[in-house]
């Protein structure tokens, strides 16, 4: 399945704009330059038009703005913002009391489990503390192998049984969810599946000789076939030739060639 693509985000202009930049710094109350709210707000507003939308904003009163360096940075005007009764102000300090309560409340109980967690993993660790010694390649060659041949069992049984079970789903006998529900039978939860999809669990490619190879190979033992004769026939000459041109290449050529005489016919 091919990648899905990254769906923009649908731009915004004019009084939407201005609407979307105001509320996004009211929200988070904290001075911002153009780039940083454009890019804040996934681009619904481009860069060039959140700094006209933020000095616009500016002008009206409802942004603050302050030169830094090159950029310009925007803030939400402090005076609009409402002033909490103190009945209200009591009210959040008794709630950010019982947030603190309850945050150290889990920091209590993180350092427990935390605490749990080294005493569980104590017996599997060498005592005085000493590190384990790392496994040797022929000790992690038989564990592989040990997993690869247990796999292939699990693998050709599994196979087995979901041929039997589509048999008996195909018969009308049973379903798959009722018969395994009736048999006691567990499937692999997601931490199985994931591990079995895994590259863990892939098989390793197999080398294979290379077709074209014996094609050409076949392809050479036929033309020497046919041409054979006409190899044979090619010396012949070529020795007659040279025994024309002296005693040497008449030895030579004598030496390497064995001439067969021919069987006369029996008379009758």
């Amino acid at each position: 399945m091919p990648p899905k693509k990254d769906t923009k985000e649908k731009q915004v202009k004019g009084d939407e704009a201005e609407e979307m930049v105001l509320q996004y710094l009211k929200s988070v109350n904290r001075p911002y330059a153009s780039t940083d709210v454009s890019a804040n707000l996934k681009n619904k507003v481009p860069k060039a038009a959140a700094q006209k939308v933020m000095q616009s904003l500016a002008d009206k009163g409802t942004l603050t703005l302050k030169p830094y360096g090159k950029q310009t940075i925007f803030v939400y005007n402090q005076s609009l913002l409402p002033v909490l009764s103190p009945e209200e102000m009591k009210t959040l300090d008794e709630e950010l009391k019982e947030i603190q309560a309850e945050v150290e409340e889990k920091k209590r109980e993180l350092r427990s489990l935390e605490k749990a967690t080294i005493r569980l993993l104590e017996p599997f660790r060498a005592a005085g503390g000493e590190a384990a010694e790392p496994m040797s390649p022929e000790e992690i060659k038989g564990i592989d192998e040990g997993f690869a041949k247990w796999r292939k069992a699990w693998v050709d049984r599994r196979k087995v049984y979901k041929e039997l079970l589509g048999m008996l789903a195909d018969g009308g006998m049973t379903t798959d969810a009722s018969f395994e529900e009736e048999q006691g039978i567990v499937p692999d939860d997601d931490e199985c599946k994931a591990i079995e999809s895994g590259e863990f669990c892939q098989p390793k490619p197999v080398r294979r000789a290379a077709a074209p190879a014996r094609a050409a190979g076949a392809g050479l033992g036929a033309r020497a076939g046919a041409g054979g004769m006409a190899g044979v026939s090619g010396a012949k000459s070529s020795v007659a030739k040279r025994s024309m041109s002296g005693g040497e290449s008449q030895s030579m050529s004598q030496e390497s060639v064995e001439v067969v005489p021919k069987k006369k016919k029996a008379k009758k």
